[in-house]
């Protein structure tokens, strides 16, 4: 599992890895909403109802240390529920195979962005530690993307208890320990290939490439992908 341990990258390797967990059935994102969206989105197993936008930009994030920190372990405004959302393989081949990386971004409808992965195992200043060696990639959709993601999700499940003991973990004075205890509930979490082809991953990194040699070059900062419009 990639958030349980910092890994290194092999020397020479600029490909940059996408963690995530999944089964034969699909891959797992993580999003943070407010109540009424998430309550409607658990009962009725997909996202709507009257709060819903299905085409504003979205971001999706299949690093769970990585929605802790964006949410603040779901006690950020608008972002106190975190959801565990599930897509087929396919619907994310279809989603990443529409993007184009490019310097700067500034994309229409999609963006993928690379940023230092966060680890759920260990805090820092009271959030999940970054990690400088490792890369997360988040997916920014919006439009006529956003909807067919909204369309594409297969399963939603609340995982904002287990978002708050991992908080009330890494604010202690034990994390280790209190980590150690809820281990076996935590995502497991790793290197996942996209059904999609090679050429698609090596323009937005996870192959070889310009792409990836780009990310590599920013050191800590982040890095934009963007679909072509």
């Amino acid at each position: 599992m990639a958030a349980l341990s910092s890994t290194q990258d092999a020397p020479g390797d600029e490909s940059l890895v996408f963690r995530a967990h999944f089964d034969d059935e699909g891959v797992y994102f993580y999003q943070a909403y407010n109540d009424d969206i998430a309550n409607w989105a658990l009962t009725n197993q997909r996202f709507g109802g009257p709060k819903f936008n299905a085409t504003r930009m979205t971001w999706i994030k299949p690093s769970f240390a990585w929605v802790l920190y964006r949410s603040g372990y779901g006690g950020k405004h608008n972002q106190y529920r975190v959801l565990k959302v599930k897509m087929t393989h396919e619907a994310v081949a279809n989603l990443l195979s529409q993007c184009q990386c490019k310097e700067g971004g500034g994309g229409a409808k999609g963006r993928i962005q690379w940023d230092p992965e966060r680890d759920v195992m260990s805090a820092e200043n009271k959030e999940p530690r970054r990690m400088l060696r490792e890369r997360s990639i988040q997916i920014g959709l919006k439009g006529s993307l956003s909807e067919f993601y909204v369309q594409s999700v297969i399963s939603i499940e609340d995982v904002t208890d287990l978002s708050h003991q991992v908080g009330e973990a890494h604010r202690s004075k034990d994390v280790g320990g209190l980590m150690a205890i809820i281990k076996d509930e935590l995502p497991h979490e790793r290197p996942y290939q996209p059904h999609c082809t090679p050429e698609v991953l090596r323009r937005i990194g996870i192959l070889p490439g310009e792409t990836s040699k780009f990310v590599r070059g920013l050191g800590i900062g982040k890095a934009v992908c963007a679909k072509s419009k």
